[in-house]
């Protein structure tokens, strides 16, 4: 399956997203094939997924990650932040960046025989 296969089953609500072919382009620029192997279509389809929440959530003034309380009274809503220092920080802050942090710690380079490889990894 194509990353845009992937992203439409998972966040059907992008399907028709006028912008989802160049979040999957941004997507694809931040994701390696030599790490994720057979998992690459998938990890593209994440990131796109969670590049777009979290524009959605800035648009709406949402400020993205996970809510960490609600009230009814006069509506005030509190998110949680991330205090990761790494440059993939952000992946806390939607469920689809959680589910590529899953998927990153279960995939990794294979270290194997070399010679005849044409997939352009090392």
């Amino acid at each position: 399956m194509t990353a845009s296969q992937i992203l439409d089953l998972i966040a059907p609500q992008y399907m028709a997203d006028p912008n989802k072919a160049s979040f999957i382009i941004l997507a694809r620029g931040q994701t390696s094939l030599c790490f994720y192997g057979t998992n690459y279509e998938r990890a593209v389809a994440l990131r796109t997924a969670h590049m777009l929440a979290l524009r959605d959530a800035a648009q709406s003034g949402a400020g993205g990650g996970e809510v960490a309380s609600k009230r009814e009274g006069d509506l005030a809503i509190a998110y949680h932040k991330s205090t990761i220092g790494d440059g993939d920080s952000d992946l806390v802050l939607t469920i689809y960046g959680k589910q590529l942090m899953g998927l990153t710690a279960g995939s990794g380079p294979v270290i194997g025989v070399t010679g005849g490889n044409d997939d352009g990894c090392a």
